[in-house]
């Protein structure tokens, strides 16, 4: 599959930062934004395990997916330098 956007690969320390961030997160997400990334996994690798690090990158690689993660999610993220430069502006308010 192509995309639009092909991200670079991320170096050790990157997916690390990801791993502390994404952590941060599930502490502080709601139910609902939680089951918004897990419906969002779904749709990038059905039935399949997937890691957080696929799942994200797929979605900002994706811009029918790009949207829909969780703003709360893409704001600590984009705090972290974890983002696409033109991510930010795709991300809902939900």
């Amino acid at each position: 599959m192509s995309h639009a956007h092909a991200l670079p690969q991320w170096n050790q320390d990157q997916r690390i930062l990801f791993h502390t961030t994404l952590n941060k997160w599930l502490v502080i997400c709601s139910d609902e934004e939680y089951q918004t990334l897990m419906n969002l996994r779904e749709q990038v690798a059905p039935g399949q395990v997937c890691s957080f690090i696929k799942l994200i990158r797929s979605c900002f690689a994706r811009p029918d997916l790009s949207g829909l993660l969780p703003a709360s999610l893409v704001q600590q993220l984009q705090a972290g330098s974890l983002l696409p430069a033109y991510a930010g502006v795709t991300a809902s308010a939900g």
